[in-house]
């Protein structure tokens, strides 16, 4: 794909003191060397060194900030309105992108003009980076089936393999609610689905990365409560975009 073409990808990095994963984050990212890429990381106030590792790079970044915030996904919207990247997303500070996953997205998104969001395969991999466990068969998305069953489908779409355009973004709300403290990214995903279905990608895109302190995991209790809220407001006849 010729250079000019490259759509610009906007990806930010949210993080409060998680220096001992954050490095590992931002090289799975620019190690790639995507050529039209905007990254971001907001870092909440973090006290723990991982501002230092963030200076090392800072030369290669769009924005950095570091300072108190509204939280994660406060954080997140005001990265993306600083940004104008034609794809959109995150990966946290304790999850990666594999090699070669942004030439992937530019690919994808180019010859899938008909798609405005997608994801690739859920995995789960290990403080190193080594991969341990990849679904693949996962779940299609779709809010009928969030509506009868969520509980079986919570990762059929990882949010650390979800990418979409800025223009659903747009068309949707255009933010992530941050009434939610755990799930907003459920939230925006049914939103997304009021327009249509992500396109699903049968390739390794982002990884989930166990550690000591995933929230989702650390904190399931409370997801698996603002998640219940999220379904709860999907109404059966919801448009449940391509199929």
């Amino acid at each position: 794909m010729i250079l000019d073409m490259l759509p610009t990808i906007t990806l930010v990095t949210p993080s409060f003191n998680q220096a001992a994963t954050l490095e590992l984050t931002i090289e799975s990212v620019l190690s790639q060397n995507y050529p039209n890429l905007q990254y971001v990381i907001m870092d909440g106030g973090s006290t723990d060194g991982s501002v230092d590792i963030i200076r090392k790079y800072e030369h290669k970044l769009f924005h950095w900030q570091t300072g108190p915030d509204g939280g994660m996904y406060e954080a997140l919207n005001q990265a993306f309105s600083i940004t104008d990247g034609d794809i959109m997303g995150w990966i946290n500070s304790d999850d990666f992108l594999f090699p070669n996953s942004l030439n992937k997205l530019a690919y994808l998104f180019s010859n899938h003009p008909e798609s405005d969001w997608l994801h690739g395969l859920p995995t789960v991999s290990r403080s190193d980076n080594r991969l341990e466990w990849v679904e693949p068969r996962p779940a299609r998305f779709s809010l009928r089936y969030y509506k009868r069953g969520w509980g079986k489908l919570a990762f059929a779409q990882p949010q650390d393999s979800t990418f979409w355009r800025r223009s659903l973004w747009n068309r949707a709300q255009a933010k992530l609610d941050t009434r939610f403290r755990l799930a907003a990214d459920l939230d925006l995903w049914c939103q997304f689905a009021q327009f249509n279905a992500p396109l699903y990608a049968k390739t390794l895109l982002g990884s989930f990365r166990i550690t000591n302190f995933n929230k989702s995991i650390v904190e399931k209790t409370s997801y698996d409560e603002e998640a219940g809220i999220i379904i709860g407001k999907i109404s059966d006849s919801t448009n449940q975009g391509r199929r």
